[in-house]
This record gives C-alpha cells, sequence and structure tokens, in this order.
C-alpha cells in the first residue's frame, strides 16, 4: 500500500489511494481518483491527465 495525500494549498488535504499488486513475474498498479466536491469536468480531466503522465513516466522508468 503506497497511499499518500496531496496538500491543495489551502489547508485541506486530499487521500490518494495507491496498491502495487503482483501479477505473475510483474505488477499493477492501480491509482485512485476521486472527484472532489466542487470539482468541475475540466478540473477533473486535468487531474486525470496528470496521473496518467505520472503513471507513463513511472512505466517507463521501470522498463527502462
Amino acid at each position: 500500500m503506497m497511499d499518500h495525500f496531496v496538500d491543495t494549498g489551502d489547508g485541506k488535504e486530499v487521500h490518494v489511494p495507491l496498491r502495487v499488486i503482483q501479477n505473475g513475474d510483474g505488477a499493477e498498479v492501480m491509482l485512485t481518483l476521486f472527484r472532489q466536491p466542487g470539482m468541475d469536468d475540466e478540473m477533473f480531466a486535468r487531474d486525470a491527465k496528470w496521473i496518467t503522465r505520472d503513471l507513463r513516466a513511472l512505466k517507463n522508468f521501470i522498463t527502462g
């Protein structure tokens, strides 16, 4: 389990669940993005895009 909390800059923290699960000789990384109160579609899509970028970077780092 690699859950973490993101500081939103306004005194609040957002919980971000992250799991790494063995799959054969490799692993699966799963991150859950929760839509926060007051978050519109554009804000949610922007966060999802950042997470996708970060997960791709992780994959590239691991697979070389």
